[in-house]
């Protein structure tokens, strides 16, 4: 029989401890990046760290990209995220204003490689 103090000790240390835990994979030094650069708008630095694809659209450009999808407001929010680490893809997610931003490693790097809406 377990006990009320032992119940509530393994409870606490259930949910202190992550459901999946991110590797050391070179992504916090990326994100550390790609957050500045949100921030600032520096956007020379974010077309660095995405790959354009068809994610994004077929006639897709960074500067389209940008006036549609890194709007000021969606900036400020991914500047503050904290990416949530996807095990069954290898990829970090961030939710920012209903959508869904996913990064993944590319040759080369990380790299903000597509957006959808978040379900």
């Amino acid at each position: 029989m377990v006990s009320r103090a032992g119940l509530a000790v393994a409870l606490a240390f259930a949910a202190a401890t992550p459901a999946v835990a991110a590797p050391n994979d070179g992504f916090r030094a990326f994100w550390a990046a790609f957050a500045a650069a949100a921030a600032k708008d520096d956007v020379k630095a974010l077309a660095s760290m995405t790959v354009m694809s068809s994610e994004f659209g077929e006639d897709s450009t960074f500067a389209k990209l940008h006036a549609d999808l890194l709007r000021p407001e969606a900036r400020r929010c991914i500047a503050k995220a904290k990416p949530d680490y996807d095990a069954g893809s290898s990829s970090y997610n961030v939710v920012c204003r209903q959508m869904l931003y996913v990064f993944t490693k590319a040759a080369g790097g990380w790299k903000f490689t597509s957006i959808s809406p978040d379900d």
